[in-house]
C-alpha cells in the first residue's frame, strides 16, 4: 500500500510516494493483527444488517467491510469516535453498527492503518531514519488518517521542496498539458504527438502481450528498464506471463501468484454434491480434488465417467476405502443429521484430515439441529478465497508494475495503460453502501468524520489519475481491450473524454483510438513477426486408408472376440461422415465439460421414459384423469432417474413447461392407438439382428400389433412432423427401417420375445410428440386412419448410402467429408448431419474444401 504523498530519502534525496511497509520498518511498528472483517461480521447479529447477511452473505460481508474501512481511515486517530452528539436516527444506528463492529476487531487495522496508529503514538526521536514529507504533495482527496499521518512526519522532520518540477513531460507536449490537471479549466490544446498514443485490441490478454513487446522495443532503443511502467486495474498475472515470454524482468509482482483454497473448494463441493441433485460437475470436480485419497489416474478415470452418466464409481472397486468414501460423496443427505454423519465420514478420509476438519469447524454451526437442511442459507454462508500471494518485489532494475488504485511508487519515462476500460481511470465513484449522501453530510457537520461518498470518491479517483500521469516524463500509452477474456463488450475509460481534451482536430474522443485489428501489421508500433506461408500446400487426401485387410467394424470387440453390433444411431453417423463414426469407435469422441440443460436430448429421453411407464404391454391403457396422474407420476420418476437438476426451483417453468408437452403427446398417442384397434406387445425392447452383412442391435421404442395382425414397429420422436416427413419422401430415413430388419432376420438368445414377432406383416412408424404427427411405411392401414402413408421407398437412398460406406470401412478405407455435405445434407436428403455440424471439431480440421 502507497499513501498519496511523497518523502525524500535522506541518503539519496530522491522523492517517492511512502509504503506502509517502509513506514512500519522506520518507526519499528509492531506485526499487524490480521485483518478479516467478515468472519466477526457473521458472528455479530446486528439488526442494521441482519437480513441482508442472511440473503446475500458474501455481498453483504463485503459492503460492510468497505464501508469499516471507509469510516476507519476518516477518524484521523484511527479510534473508534464517539457518538454522543448524533442525533437519533438511521444515520445514527448504522454509525453505531459499524464502531461496534469496529470495537469487535480491535486491535486489527485495514492495511496500513496499524502502522500509521503506532506512528501517531510515537514519541519523537524513535524513528530508525528520517521521512521528511515533500511539501505539495499530499493529494486534496486523502483521508483523515492519511492527513494526521502527513502532519506527523513534517513535525518531526520538517518538510523539503519538490525536488523536481511539477511537471515532468516536455513544455508542449500532449502529455505536458495534461499534468496540468485532468479536470483543469483551461486545458490545453493541440495536435496529437508522440507523448500520448490511443490503441485498440481485442483483449486484455493481447493488452498484456503488447504491452510487453512495447516495453522491450523501448529498451532495445535504450530507455532502461527502470524508467517504464505498465499499470492495471486488475489481476497483473496476464502481464507477469507476457514479460516473461519477452525476457523482460517486471518489479512489483508478488513472489508467489495466488494459489486455489482448494480445502474451502473441496467443503463447497461436498454440501453442494449433499443436496439432491447432485450436479455432475461438482462430482467430477470432487473426484479431481487433490485431497482425495486415490491415484491421479484413477481421479481422471473416474470424472470422465461421472460426466459420462455413470456416477458408480467403478474405478474404486480394488480399493474398499475408496469405494465407500466415493458411496459417501455421492450419497444425498435428506436432514441434518444425515448431512453432519457424511461429512465426518468423508472429511476423516480425505488427505489432510486433521487441517480440513479445522477449517470445516466453522461451518458446523450451519449443519446444527435436527430436519432438513435450509441449503440455499448453507451454501450462501460458504466461501473460498485465494491463498494470500507472496509479499511484493520490487528491484531496481525492472519495468515497474503500478496498480490503478494506487499512486505510483517511483516515476517513470514511459508508461503504459494496459486495460483503459469503462469502469477505471478514474474508477467509477460508488455509493456508501450503508449512508446517504445526505446522512453523510450530517456526520461530518456534527461529528467533523468526513465519510467517502460517491462526490469525494470520484474526487480522489481524479486526483489518483492526476498523480499517476504526472509522475511520468516521456510518453503514455493506452491500451483498450475491446471484449473481456469471456467475449463481453467493453467500452473505453471514461478518462478517454478528459483526456481527449487536450486533443485538437477530434469529432469525438473515441477517433483517438487506432484499432490495430485494422492497421497492416507493417505499420504496428512494435515489432510484428507474421510466420511465412507454407512453401507448398499439402492437400488433404480423399480418405484414410488403413489397408484391405482392416477391419473397421471389428474396432469393438466383445468378450467372445466377435464384432460388437452396431446400432441404427451409429450407422446413421456413417452415413454422413465415416470420420465421426471412426471417432466413436475408437472412443474418442469429445470429452469436454459443460453443465446439464435442458436440451433436445434431455427432453427425447425424459419424454421416452414417461411413455415406457404409461404405456406398458399387455396392459389396460390408463384414460382421461387416469392417464393424466399416470404421465404426472411417470414425470416425476424420470426426472429422479435422469434429470433430477429439473427439480430444483430454478428450473419451475422449464420443468412444468415439459410435463405439459409430454402430457399432450401421451394423450395423443392414447387417441391413436384407440383409433388404430391396437394392442401394446411392446416398448424399449431390445432387439438383435442382421442386415447388410452386419449385426445390428438397438432398442426399439414401441411394438403394436394391429388388429389384422400386423406389426407396427414405433419410433417416437421429440420433434416435429416437417423435419421427419421430409427426410422420408427423398428416401433418407434409416433407423426405423433397421428395426424391421432385425425382427426379419434375428438373432435368437434364451428368453427373447421374438416368437410373437415372426411370420407377420411389420411396418414401421415414426411419432412426432410436439405436433401429434404420425407418419407410416412398409403397410397398409384402413382408410380413416390418423397415420399419413409415406410409401416404400423412404429408405432408398440411405439404404444405398449406408451399403457403400459399409463396403468402404470393411476395407479399411474412411471417406473424409466435404465442404458441400452439410448443405447436401440438408437441401437434398432433408435432415440437418448432426455429425458435423455438433461433433468432434477433428471432422472439421479434416474436411476437404470443395466447390459447389
Amino acid at each position: 500500500m502507497f499513501f498519496p504523498f511523497e518523502v525524500v530519502d535522506p541518503r539519496t534525496g530522491v522523492a517517492s510516494f511512502l509504503a506502509a511497509e517502509n513506514l512500519a520498518e522506520a518507526s519499528l511498528a509492531p506485526r499487524a493483527a490480521e485483518w478479516a472483517p467478515s468472519r466477526t461480521i457473521r458472528a455479530i447479529e446486528d439488526p442494521v444488517w441482519a437480513e441482508s447477511l442472511a440473503n446475500a452473505p458474501l455481498e453483504t460481508c463485503a459492503a460492510i467491510s468497505s464501508a469499516l474501512e471507509n469510516l476507519i481511515l476518516a477518524c484521523p486517530d484511527l479510534k473508534p469516535p464517539r457518538l454522543d452528539a448524533m442525533p437519533e436516527g438511521r444515520a445514527k444506528r448504522h454509525l453505531k453498527a459499524l464502531v461496534d463492529l469496529w470495537e469487535a476487531l480491535e486491535p486489527a487495522l485495514p492495511e496500513g492503518g496499524a502502522a500509521i496508529r503506532h506512528v501517531l503514538a510515537l514519541p519523537h526521536g524513535r524513528f530508525l531514519e528520517r521521512l521528511p514529507v515533500v511539501e505539495g504533495s499530499l493529494a486534496t482527496g486523502a483521508p483523515a488518517a492519511v492527513r494526521a499521518l502527513y502532519e506527523r512526519l513534517r513535525a518531526e522532520f520538517g518538510s523539503v521542496a519538490k525536488p523536481q518540477t511539477p511537471r515532468l513531460a516536455s513544455p508542449g507536449s500532449r502529455l505536458y498539458a495534461l499534468q496540468a490537471g485532468l479536470s483543469s479549466a483551461g486545458l490545453e490544446r493541440g495536435a496529437q504527438d508522440e507523448s500520448v498514443a490511443f490503441f485498440g485490441l481485442r483483449d486484455p490478454a493481447l493488452c498484456a502481450d503488447f504491452a510487453a513487446a512495447r516495453a522491450r522495443s523501448l529498451i532495445e532503443a535504450g530507455c532502461p528498464a527502470r524508467e517504464i511502467a505498465v499499470m492495471t486495474a486488475g489481476n497483473p498475472h496476464h502481464l507477469a506471463r507476457a514479460f516473461l515470454s519477452q525476457g523482460v524482468p517486471l518489479s512489483g509482482v508478488q513472489a508467489a501468484i495466488a494459489e486455489r483454497d482448494v480445502i474451502s473448494e473441496t467443503l463447497y463441493l461436498l454440501l453442494v454434491a449433499k443436496r439432491r441433485p447432485a450436479p455432475p460437475m461438482a462430482l467430477a470436480s470432487l473426484a479431481l480434488s487433490p485431497l482425495m485419497p486415490w491415484a491421479e489416474q484413477t481421479a481422471c478415470d473416474l470424472s470422465e465417467s461421472v460426466m459420462g452418466g455413470e456416477r458408480r464409481g467403478a474405478e474404486l472397486d480394488s480399493t474398499p476405502a475408496h469405494k465407500a468414501l466415493w458411496d459417501d460423496i455421492r450419497a444425498p443427505a435428506e436432514s441434518l443429521p444425515q448431512l453432519r454423519l457424511l461429512m465426518e465420514r468423508i472429511l476423516a478420509a480425505l488427505e489432510q484430515a486433521e487441517v480440513i476438519k479445522e477449517r470445516f469447524a466453522p461451518l458446523r454451526a450451519l449443519l446444527s439441529g435436527d430436519g432438513a437442511p435450509d441449503w440455499e442459507f448453507i451454501l450462501r454462508n460458504v466461501s473460498t478465497h485465494s491463498v494470500a500471494e507472496g509479499p511484493v518485489l520490487r528491484a531496481l532494475e525492472g519495468v515497474s508494475l503500478w496498480s490503478a488504485q494506487q499512486t505510483p511508487w517511483r516515476p517513470c519515462r514511459h508508461l503504459i495503460v494496459t486495460d483503459f476500460t469503462e469502469g477505471f481511470y478514474p474508477e467509477r465513484p460508488r455509493a456508501n453502501p450503508l449512508f446517504l449522501d445526505s446522512e453523510i453530510t450530517l456526520i461530518r457537520e456534527v461529528t467533523g468524520i468526513g465519510l467517502c461518498g460517491r462526490v469525494e470518491g470520484l474526487a480522489r479517483a481524479l486526483d489518483r489519475l492526476d498523480l499517476q500521469l504526472q509522475a511520468v516524463s516521456g510518453s503514455v500509452t493506452f491500451l483498450v481491450p475491446w471484449r473481456d477474456l469471456a467475449g463481453a463488450r467493453q467500452a473505453p475509460a471514461a478518462g478517454l473524454s478528459l483526456v481527449a481534451r487536450a486533443l485538437a482536430g477530434l469529432d469525438e474522443p473515441a477517433e483517438a483510438i487506432v484499432d490495430l485489428a485494422r492497421v497492416p501489421p507493417s505499420d504496428w508500433p512494435v515489432a510484428h513477426h507474421v510466420l511465412p506461408d507454407l512453401p507448398v500446400a499439402l492437400p488433404l487426401p480423399e480418405a484414410l486408408s488403413f489397408g484391405r485387410r482392416c477391419d473397421l467394424l471389428a474396432l469393438r470387440e466383445d468378450e467372445t472376440g466377435l464384432a460388437k453390433p452396431q446400432s441404427p444411431s451409429r450407422l446413421e453417423t456413417l452415413i454422413v461422415s465415416p470420420l465421426s463414426w471412426l471417432l466413436g469407435e475408437l472412443e474418442a469422441g469429445d470429452m469436454s465439460w459443460a453443465p446439464e440443460e435442458l436440451d433436445v436430448l434431455a427432453k427425447g429421453n425424459l419424454a421416452h421414459d414417461v411413455f415406457e411407464h404409461v404405456f406398458v404391454p399387455e396392459v389396460e391403457l390408463p384414460t382421461g384423469a387416469a392417464l393424466v396422474r399416470a404421465v404426472r407420476e411417470a414425470y416425476q420418476k424420470a426426472l429422479r432417474r435422469s434429470a433430477a437438476f429439473l427439480l430444483d426451483d430454478a428450473w419451475e417453468m422449464e420443468r412444468n413447461g415439459l410435463e405439459r408437452e409430454i402430457q399432450s403427446a401421451a394423450e395423443q398417442w392414447r387417441t391413436y392407438i384407440d383409433e388404430l384397434g391396437a394392442t401394446v406387445v411392446g416398448n424399449e425392447l431390445w432387439l438383435h439382428g442382421s442386415a447388410y452383412g452386419i449385426s445390428l442391435r438397438g432398442k426399439c421404442d414401441a411394438i403394436l400389433e394391429l388388429p389384422d395382425g400386423a406389426i407396427l414397429i414405433v419410433d417416437h420422436k421429440k420433434s416435429g412432423t416437417k423435419g421427419r416427413r421430409l427426410r422420408m419422401e427423398r428416401g433418407w430415413d434409416l433407423q426405423a427401417g433397421l428395426y424391421r430388419d432385425m425382427i426379419a432376420r434375428p438373432t435368437r438368445s434364451e428368453g427373447d420375445a421374438m416368437e410373437r414377432l415372426q411370420g407377420r406383416t411389420i411396418g414401421v412408424a415414426y411419432h412426432l410428440m410436439n405436433d401429434g404427427g404420425l407418419l407410416t411405411s412398409g403397410i397398409s392401414l384402413p382408410e380413416g386412419s390418423p397415420a399419413r402413408d409415406m410409401g416404400e421407398e423412404v429408405n432408398a437412398g440411405a439404404i444405398e448410402a449406408l451399403r457403400t460406406r459399409l463396403a468402404e470401412v470393411a476395407g479399411g478405407r474412411v471417406v473424409l467429408n466435404t465442404s458441400t455435405d452439410v448443405s447436401f445434407f440438408r437441401k437434398e436428403a432433408g435432415f440437418t448431419p448432426y455429425a458435423l455440424t455438433d461433433g468432434s471439431p477433428l471432422v472439421l480440421a479434416f474436411m476437404r474444401d470443395v466447390e459447389e
